[in-house]
């Protein structure tokens, strides 16, 4: 059985009825939070649950961290090193060093963990000529930028995991001379990912900070997060932004870096093949979006919760 999530507690459909993938373009993205009943820990210590409960998911297949270098990856590798798990770790390389930044963060934090990991060479042209509209096709993503994870995990052994999908943050407008309203969103081109998995029959985590309930609600805790929303973060918008404030009360150690896509340098590249894909469906039609406010999400997974 393939999980994406833990016991599958979240999970999404299009329409009415259990449909995981689109059968037109007008059929409504929702997903879905099952009722969470147990204890709540900290952000650090429901990382290191998740970690542990993947592992218990899938217990016969080696973990593979597709490791970018970034906070996200870089908490999600720490968790499982925490738990005693010895993770593969993949770091992809663009060609013309497009991501030589990422790539150096990667393989100067994986020296500092004293961790061992496989540099594996992705030839982004090549990609977007040859594989691209195949995996559009799969995942039903037309975002150009979020296709090189699915071939990703193509490329790996074991367990691919995706270190991505925290809770993106968005603000109604940017005026902060007035009270902002926060929206935690669901973002169709997550979901393609595990769309490409279940298409390919492979096993893998593409949304691993949606795993667990204690993980997701946890995130809401963070004293980071609480002054985001309340607008304390002026001229933020995004969690992005400010993330790695938050990832360090998890993990004081974490290292400083500017977040960079690898994509700076590829804009021409990834604007054609856009228009392609923009010609090909007649539109952009997988980009929908499920937005929650925090108070929302916290009432559907929690119920009648008091923090």
């Amino acid at each position: 059985m393939i999980f994406t999530s833990e016991n599958n507690w979240y999970s999404w459909s299009y329409g009415t009825g259990p449909k995981f993938s689109r059968q037109q373009n007008n059929d409504k993205l929702q997903t879905h939070y099952e009722k969470f009943t147990g204890y709540v820990s900290s952000f650090s210590k429901e990382l290191t649950k998740a970690a542990s409960s993947t592992l218990e998911q899938y217990p016969n297949i080696r973990p593979s961290i597709l490791f970018s270098g970034g906070a996200d990856s870089e908490i999600v590798l720490r968790s499982y090193l925490k738990i005693g798990s010895n993770p593969k770790i993949y770091i992809i390389r663009y060609e013309n060093d497009y991501n030589i930044y990422d790539v150096s963060y990667a393989v100067t934090i994986c020296s500092l963990l004293g961790v061992d990991y496989s540099i594996v060479d992705f030839n982004l042209q090549k990609f977007y000529e040859n594989d691209a509209e195949k995996v559009s096709e799969l995942a039903q993503i037309c975002r150009p930028r979020a296709l090189p994870q699915c071939k990703f995990v193509d490329l790996v052994d074991g367990l691919p995991i995706i270190c991505s999908s925290d809770l993106t943050g968005v603000r109604t407008n940017d005026d902060y001379s007035v009270k902002g309203t926060w929206l935690i969103r669901c973002c169709e081109h997550d979901i393609g990912w595990s769309k490409y998995l279940r298409e390919t029959n492979r096993p893998g985590i593409a949304e691993w900070f949606k795993w667990s309930p204690g993980l997701v609600i946890s995130f809401t805790q963070l004293k980071w997060f609480k002054r985001i929303i309340n607008d304390e973060y002026l001229g933020k918008l995004g969690f992005n932004s400010t993330k790695l404030i938050g990832y360090r009360e998890a993990y004081p150690d974490l290292i400083d870096r500017r977040k960079q896509t690898g994509f700076e340098k590829t804009d021409s590249l990834v604007n054609e093949f856009e228009s392609f894909l923009q010609k090909k469906y007649n539109g952009l039609p997988y980009r929908q979006s499920v937005d929650r406010t925090p108070e929302q999400l916290k009432l559907e997974i929690l119920g009648n919760y008091k923090e």
